[in-house]
C-alpha cells in the first residue's frame, strides 16, 4: 500500500503546542519556532510572569494565540492544575514539548537525598506525570512528543550526575512512550544537547571553562546556542521527522566525534622531538 508524501509538512498550522519551560532559553526559541510553523501556544512557566509576559506578548505579535499557564511542575499539584487550565483555556494539545529541568550540582559522594529527590522529581516524575495528562487530548487527532535533554545524558560531565543520570532516565521514559504509544498515532522523541550558552551554565563549577572546552573542541568553533537545540526539536514536532521514532537526537556539534592527538602534542610536548621520526605508517 501506497503512503503519499504530506503535501506541506512542516506546517503546524490549526495545532496547539504546549512548551514547558517555554518563555525562557531553548523553550522560548522553540515556542517562537513552532509559532513561526503556525501553531498556537500554552506557555507553562514556574514564577517569573514578567519574563512569561514578554515572550507571549513576542508571539501574539505573530497573530497566534498564547495562553500562558504558571505552575510548579515538580509537584503533581502542579501539574493537576495545569491541565484543569488546559481544559478551561484552549482545551487542545497536538505537540507536547517537555522542557521544563532542574538539577542539583555535586559529586555522587555529596549527593544528598533531597537534591537528588529534586533533579529526579523535575527531569523524570514531572515529564511521566504531564506526558499521562497530555494523554487524552494528543489520542485525539495523533500528536508529538519532544523532549529536551543533555549529552550528559550520554557521557560523564564533573559533577553533573543528578542531572544527567535523570536526563538519560527521561530519554528512556520517551522511548517507552514512543513505545506504547504508537498506536494512537504519537511520535515521541528527545533532542540531546550539548554545552548551549543559557544560564544553565552558571551552574558549572567553572562555566568559563566550558565555554572555553566546547568552543576548541566542538567541530563548529563556537558554544552551542539555544537556537540551534530549538530548529531540532521543532523538526521533530513536524511531519518533516514522521520516520524518527522513539529516538534521542544528540546535538553537540561533534564535540565527542573523535579525538585530536595535535591538541595533546601542543599542550604536552615537544614537536622538535618527533621531527625526525615523522611519515607515514610502514
Amino acid at each position: 500500500m501506497l503512503h503519499p508524501a504530506p503535501t506541506n509538512p512542516g506546517d503546524l498550522s490549526g495545532k496547539v503546542a504546549l512548551v514547558t519551560g517555554g518563555t525562557r532559553g531553548i523553550g522560548r526559541e522553540i515556542s517562537l519556532r513552532l509559532a513561526a510553523r503556525g501553531a498556537d501556544l500554552i506557555l507553562v512557566y514556574k514564577k517569573d510572569q514578567a519574563n512569561a509576559e514578554e515572550a507571549a506578548e513576542e508571539i501574539r505579535k505573530t497573530g497566534r494565540t498564547v495562553q500562558l499557564i504558571m505552575s510548579d511542575l515538580r509537584k503533581p499539584a502542579g501539574v493537576d492544575s495545569m491541565f484543569e487550565e488546559v481544559a478551561s483555556g484552549l482545551d487542545q494539545i497536538d505537540v507536547l514539548v517537555l522542557n521544563a529541568a532542574f538539577g542539583t550540582m555535586g559529586e555522587v559522594e555529596r549527593m544528598g537525598r533531597a537534591s537528588w529527590r529534586a533533579s529526579y522529581d523535575t527531569n523524570v516524575l514531572s515529564p511521566m506525570l504531564t506526558a499521562k495528562g497530555a494523554l487524552p487530548w494528543l489520542k485525539r487527532k495523533g500528536g508529538v512528543i519532544t523532549a529536551t535533554s543533555t549529552l550528559g545524558a550520554h557521557t560523564a560531565y564533573p559533577t553533573y550526575v543528578a542531572i544527567g543520570s535523570s536526563k538519560a532516565a527521561m530519554e528512556a521514559l520517551v522511548r517507552y512512550m514512543a513505545f506504547e504509544w504508537a498506536k494512537y498515532g504519537i511520535r515521541a522523541n528527545s533532542v540531546a544537547a550539548g554545552p548551549v550558552d543559557t544560564r544553565a551554565i552558571d551552574w558549572f563549577r567553572f562555566p568559563e571553562a566550558v565555554r572555553i572546552f566546547t568552543a576548541k573542541k566542538g567541530l563548529a568553533g563556537r558554544m552551542g546556542q539555544p537556537h540551534d537545540i530549538a530548529d531540532i526539536a521543532v523538526w521533530l514536532c513536524t511531519e518533516e521527522s514522521r520516520w524518527i521514532i522513539g529516538q534521542s537526537i544528540v546535538a553537540e556539534a561533534g564535540l565527542l566525534l573523535g579525538v585530536d592527538y595535535d591538541d595533546w602534542m601542543d599542550e604536552n610536548v615537544d614537536r622538535s622531538e618527533f621531527a625526525a621520526d615523522e611519515g607515514g605508517a610502514a
